[in-house]
C-alpha cells in the first residue's frame, strides 16, 4: 500500500514536471516559491497622472465624438461614460478600436449583460460573494480592488459558467462607474484558501477572458493569487495562462501571506485581518435600486447598438 502510495506520487511528480517542460510555457512557468511583487507608483504619483490623463481625454473628446459621428455612430449617454474610453487609452485611434470591440461584443454576446431586477439568477449569483468590490476599496496605488473568493462559488446550486461570467461582468461595471478604476485602473485580490475542484469549472475562465481582454476600457494593474492549491496552479499553467495576454500574466502574483498583497490593512475585509465591513446583500439593494431610478452610468450606455445618424 505504500509502495503503491510512493510510485503514485512519483509518477505525479514526473507528470507535473513534464507540462512544465514545455519550451512555449516557459515564459509563464510558475514556480513553487513565492513571485516578487513588482514595485508601483505611489498613490501620490497615481494622483499627479490621473489628474493630467483627465486634461488629455478631456482634449481629445471633441475629435472622438467627431469620429465616432463620421462612422455613422450616435453616442448616446454623457461624456463622462465616453471618457472611460479615454482614460484606458488617450489616442484616438485605440480608444475607438475599444468603443466597437464592446459593442461588437454586446451585440454578440446578450447573455453576459443583465439587470439584477430583471434576473433572479443574477441576483443570486451576486449574493453568494464569488466577487466583490466593496464601496471605495483601492490599494496603496490608488487602484479599485475586486476581491475574489472561489471557495463560495457552488457550481451545484444549477448555476452555470454564463451565470458566473454574468455577475462578474455587472461587478466590473459597477466598479468602472468609479473615478479611481477610471483613472488608475484595478487589481484584483483572489483568496483561494478553502477552493476545492467542486468551485471550478474550464468554461468559467474561457468566458471571462473572452468578455474582458480587449472589449472593456478596463486597465487591470495586477492580480494576487493567494494560497492557490496545486490543482488550481496546474490549471492555470495548462489552461488560463495561455488564454492570457503576456503582459496580464506577467502581472499575475501567487502568494504565500496576506502582507504581500499591496492593500492597507485598514482596507481589508476583516475576514483578511482588516477593518472593512462589507455587506453583499445591501450592496446589490443598492444597485437594484439605481437601475430602476436611472442613476446607474453603465458603460454600455456610451455606445449604440443598431442605431446610426441619417444621413
Amino acid at each position: 500500500m505504500q509502495a503503491g502510495g510512493t510510485k503514485r506520487n512519483k509518477q505525479e511528480k514526473e507528470e507535473f514536471n513534464r507540462i512544465h517542460s514545455f519550451p512555449e510555457r516557459q515564459h509563464y512557468r510558475l514556480s513553487l516559491q513565492v513571485k516578487t511583487v513588482p514595485r508601483e507608483v505611489s498613490m501620490a504619483e497615481n494622483a499627479v497622472g490621473g489628474d493630467q490623463l483627465k486634461e488629455t481625454a478631456l482634449g481629445l473628446l471633441p475629435e472622438f465624438k467627431k469620429e465616432l459621428l463620421s462612422e455613422g455612430e450616435l453616442p448616446e449617454g454623457d461624456d463622462a461614460r465616453l471618457l472611460r474610453f479615454l482614460y484606458w487609452k488617450p489616442n484616438i485611434v485605440r480608444a475607438k478600436e475599444r468603443y466597437h470591440k464592446l459593442k461588437d461584443y454586446y451585440r454578440d454576446n446578450p447573455w453576459a449583460f443583465g439587470k439584477v431586477n430583471d434576473d433572479p439568477t443574477l441576483k443570486r449569483v451576486l449574493e453568494s460573494e464569488v466577487i466583490v468590490s466593496p464601496d471605495g476599496m483601492v490599494d496603496k496605488n490608488g487602484h479599485s480592488v475586486l476581491v475574489g473568493r472561489l471557495r463560495n462559488n457552488d457550481m451545484g446550486d444549477g448555476r452555470t459558467p454564463k451565470d458566473v461570467v454574468r455577475s462578474l461582468i455587472y461587478t466590473i461595471d459597477r466598479v468602472l462607474e468609479r473615478p479611481e478604476a477610471q483613472l488608475n485602473g484595478i487589481v484584483i485580490f483572489h483568496d483561494m484558501r478553502g477552493l476545492s475542484t467542486s468551485n471550478i469549472h474550464p468554461g468559467i475562465p474561457k468566458l471571462l477572458l473572452n468578455a474582458i481582454i480587449g472589449n472593456f476600457p478596463l486597465r487591470i494593474k495586477g492580480i494576487y493569487i493567494l494560497d492557490a492549491p496545486l490543482f488550481f496552479r496546474l490549471l492555470f499553467n495548462t489552461l488560463v495562462g495561455m488564454a492570457m495576454p503576456k503582459k496580464l500574466r506577467d502581472r499575475t502574483n501567487f502568494v504565500s501571506s496576506i502582507d504581500e498583497v499591496p492593500i492597507e490593512t485598514s482596507e481589508l475585509l476583516e475576514e483578511h485581518g482588516g477593518e472593512r465591513v462589507h455587506n453583499q446583500k445591501a450592496w446589490v439593494e443598492s444597485h437594484m435600486k439605481r437601475e430602476k431610478d436611472g442613476s446607474m452610468a453603465s458603460v454600455l450606455d456610451a455606445i449604440v447598438i443598431g442605431k446610426s445618424v441619417e444621413k
